[in-house]
């Protein structure tokens, strides 16, 4: 019997609607489940129904690729139908399955997270179909690219305030206001926070926080089309312009490989990371049943460069502070993090190809690092060792002086207290804030690469030069000009949101507001005790110069200035005396 082409259209409109519906009963339970308390039989009953639900969905997915055809639909449903296999098994085995994650999670938390697991086979699909409903509406054709990664970074902030308002995420509640600041902090990767994590957030707040960590590491339109790569839909040519500078990859045509790399290379290097500080913080961790999940909520942390821990103290905690080798894992993640993905993949090849080389024999012609690669290269190098003799001199140790440099540049951990640092240790730190890391990376501030182009556009000016010259190339004027603009854009923000500080807080040392602000600003998440006692005018101010700062202060103000033609009449030039 063959379906006519008007009977498949509203079968695979009915059997979507099924499916859809699936994802929202999955969607609305999983929060209700994360958020508040259920009582055990409601609990019983919502799961019962969860597993009715992946049935029909699989069903209705399969459906779907008989009558349309695609093999997107056939993947989901063999992948829901998997799911009752893992309720069978969990039935047969009993608890032989949670010790593995009991280990990790705590106790009460994994079949939680299993259940998470199967409702979030669920809620992919749906997220899927809203991305590609929403994608292909005119209006949001017409938004600039950048626009819209500014919209994704807001709407991630808001869902995680929402989260963190329910009443499992904290002990005893919170205010509107400290959840936006603490959601803000957590997707801009920034780490400074109001409340204090180890002792007012549960183990579910501590993990949405994780969660928020980790999409704003990544970045919410690197999720995005990565969910859509997935779910085979591919990535259109706006999307790859859009994505092409965000992730300060050149070549279009590897952008949508670029993205896989991406996600695979965080998880690899955060898995790596997590490993390393289990073996090497078991001897020195005090409370021995949470030390797999110290160790996942600070390697993540850690690598995102965002500088939150579970300890109200940070990394001056005892079970850490005089840990070496955590130390140094720390300071690993934090350095590939901030270096950014695109010059963190090139120089890995250039890497690679120099060992095969070494090793081998061959005469293969090497990749060539691009001037990008190399002038974030040296300046992180520089800035770095600058950092370290900055901190060595003004009174630190030589240990703690590494790591307040690898640290200050925008992951914000410290193992030392900073409201008992010197004024000269103080300008380093701020030095090394404002500046922050690679583009295409995790940190905030001005960047590495605009700081270099200023201060080699200052050489090439006192020198009398006419072009300024990196390596066997010539800078364009737009690179420069765009470098000065970023600077100027950061010194009035920074002056502006000092000045509204102070008003907040009048009580407060000039010395910390600025340094509070900077922190800010370059997502770093240092403070010298201010962050605590800000009222909540303070808080705003702080909260959009996190934002400004993640988003990239150029970005930032040309997106919210929206789009100009550029004018086709050039006027004479006027003489200016400048001294």
């Amino acid at each position: 019997m063959q379906v006519s082409l008007d009977d498949r259209h509203v079968w695979s409109g009915r059997l979507l609607g099924i499916a859809s519906f699936c994802g929202v009963f999955a969607l609305i339970t999983l929060v209700w489940e994360i958020g508040w308390p259920v009582d055990k039989s409601l609990l019983q009953l919502i799961r019962g129904i969860t597993w009715c639900m992946v049935i029909v969905a699989a069903l209705a997915e399969i459906g779907l690729m008989l009558l349309v055809n695609k093999r997107q639909h056939l993947l989901r449903g063999l992948l829901l139908l998997v799911m009752p296999l893992f309720a069978f098994f969990q039935m047969c085995l009993g608890d032989t399955l949670w010790p593995i994650l009991d280990a990790i999670f705590p106790k009460k938390s994994v079949r939680y997270i299993a259940m998470g697991v199967v409702q979030l086979t669920l809620i992919l699909p749906l997220v899927v179909r809203t991305i590609r409903k929403v994608r292909d509406q005119s209006w949001f054709n017409r938004l600039p690219p950048a626009l819209i990664g500014l919209l994704s970074f807001a709407l991630a902030i808001l869902l995680g305030t929402c989260l963190l308002m329910t009443p499992n995420a904290t002990d005893g509640g919170i205010n509107w206001i400290d959840a936006l600041f603490t959601s803000t902090s957590a997707v801009c990767v920034t780490g400074l926070s109001t409340l204090n994590v180890e002792t007012q957030f549960t183990v579910t707040g501590q993990a949405i926080i994780l969660v928020l960590i980790q999409i704003g590491g990544l970045g919410v339109m690197t999720l995005t089309y990565f969910l859509a790569l997935i779910a085979g839909q591919g990535i259109n040519l706006r999307d790859r312009v859009a994505l092409r500078d965000l992730l300060s990859e050149d070549n279009l045509g590897q952008v949508g490989n670029f993205v896989w790399h991406i996600v695979g290379a965080t998880l690899l290097i955060e898995l790596a990371g997590i490993l390393l500080l289990h073996h090497y913080w078991q001897d020195t961790h005090i409370r021995s049943s949470q030390l797999w999940w110290d160790c996942v909520f600070h390697g993540i942390s850690a690598f995102c460069n965002a500088g939150f821990s579970t300890y109200g103290d940070g990394l001056m905690h005892a079970s850490v502070k005089d840990n070496h080798e955590v130390h140094s894992v720390i300071m690993v993640l934090i350095v590939l993090g901030g270096f950014g993905f695109a010059l963190f993949t090139e120089l890995s090849r250039y890497v690679t190809g120099q060992i095969r080389r070494k090793w081998t024999g061959e005469m293969r012609a090497l990749p060539r690092l691009s001037v990008h690669c190399r002038l974030a290269t040296v300046t992180t190098g520089f800035l770095l060792l600058f950092g370290t003799l900055g901190f060595a001199i003004s009174g630190n140790g030589w240990w703690e002086a590494l790591f307040n440099s690898v640290s200050c540049r925008t992951a914000g951990f410290n193992i030392t207290n900073f409201a008992g640092h010197g004024a000269a240790a103080l300008v380093v730190a701020c030095v090394l804030m404002a500046v922050g890391g690679n583009p295409g990376g995790t940190a905030g501030g001005i960047k590495t690469t605009t700081f270099a182009i200023i201060l080699l556009e200052a050489k090439r000016l006192l020198l009398g030069q006419r072009d300024l010259v990196m390596w066997d190339r010539r800078a364009s004027r737009d690179a420069v000009e765009r470098s000065f603009v970023t600077l100027i854009l950061c010194v009035m923000w920074i002056s502006v949101a000092s000045v509204c500080l102070g008003i907040g807080n009048p009580l407060a040392a000039a010395g910390d507001v600025i340094f509070e602000v900077i922190s800010a600003f370059g997502t770093v998440g240092l403070t010298r005790g201010l962050t605590s006692q800000l009222s909540d005018f303070s808080k705003m101010v702080i909260i959009l110069t996190m934002f400004a700062g993640r988003i990239g202060i150029l970005t930032f103000a040309m997106t919210l200035s929206g789009t100009h033609k550029p004018s086709i009449v050039r006027l004479p030039e006027a003489r200016v005396p400048l001294g």
